[in-house]
C-alpha cells in the first residue's frame, strides 16, 4: 500500500507541475517567439502594419481568414503606454490587444453598423503601474507585463475592400501615449 501511495503522490506532484508548467510559462514563451520573429521579419515596433492579403501561398502556421484585412501592432510599454487610434469600417471589424502571455485582454468592435461604435476607438495600452491621467476619454487596457500585441481585422473578401482597409492606415495610430 505504501508503494502505491508513494506512486500517487510522485504522479500527482508531475501532474501538478505540468499544469503550472503548460498555464504559466508556455504562453509567455509563445509570444516572445511570435515577437521576436515579427521583429526579425521587419515589423516596426509601435506602428500599425498591414499584412498581406491572405493567399494559400502566404499562409503559414495558422490559417487566417482571406476574407479578413489584418492590422498588427507590437507593443512595448516599457517607456509608458501605449495609445492605439484606430477608425471604425463599414462592416464587421474588431480591435484586439493580447497580453505577453497571449490572453486577449481587449476586443472592441469596429463595425460602423452596430449601435455604439466610435467613428474612431481610442484605447490606452499601459501595465497596472502606469499613469493614464493623459488618455482622456480612451478606454484604458491594463496588461502585467510590457509587451503585448494589437490585432485589427476588418471584413474585406474583395481586393477592392482590402485596399479600402489599407487606406485606413493612415489615420490609424499605435504610438506612446
Amino acid at each position: 500500500m505504501r508503494g502505491f501511495l508513494v506512486g500517487l503522490g510522485a504522479f500527482v506532484v508531475t501532474f501538478a507541475l505540468a499544469h503550472f508548467v503548460v498555464l504559466n510559462a508556455v504562453p509567455g514563451k509563445i509570444m516572445s517567439k511570435v515577437r521576436e520573429r515579427m521583429m526579425a521579419n521587419g515589423l516596426p515596433m509601435q506602428q500599425w502594419q498591414m499584412t498581406p492579403r491572405v493567399s494559400p501561398e502566404n499562409q503559414r502556421v495558422v490559417r487566417p481568414a482571406p476574407d479578413l484585412a489584418y492590422a498588427i501592432c507590437v507593443i512595448d510599454l516599457t517607456d509608458g503606454p501605449v495609445e492605439l487610434d484606430v477608425p471604425s469600417w463599414n462592416a464587421y471589424g474588431s480591435l484586439s490587444v493580447f497580453s505577453a502571455r497571449t490572453d486577449n485582454v481587449y476586443a472592441g468592435s469596429l463595425d460602423a453598423r452596430a449601435a455604439g461604435t466610435p467613428a474612431m476607438r481610442r484605447v490606452v495600452v499601459a501595465t497596472s503601474k502606469q499613469d493614464v491621467s493623459a488618455s482622456g476619454d480612451a478606454e484604458i487596457v491594463r496588461v502585467e507585463q510590457p509587451e503585448a500585441l494589437a490585432l485589427v481585422r476588418r471584413l474585406a473578401p474583395t481586393q477592392e475592400a482590402y485596399d479600402a482597409a489599407a487606406a485606413l492606415m493612415p489615420e490609424s495610430l499605435c504610438k506612446p501615449l
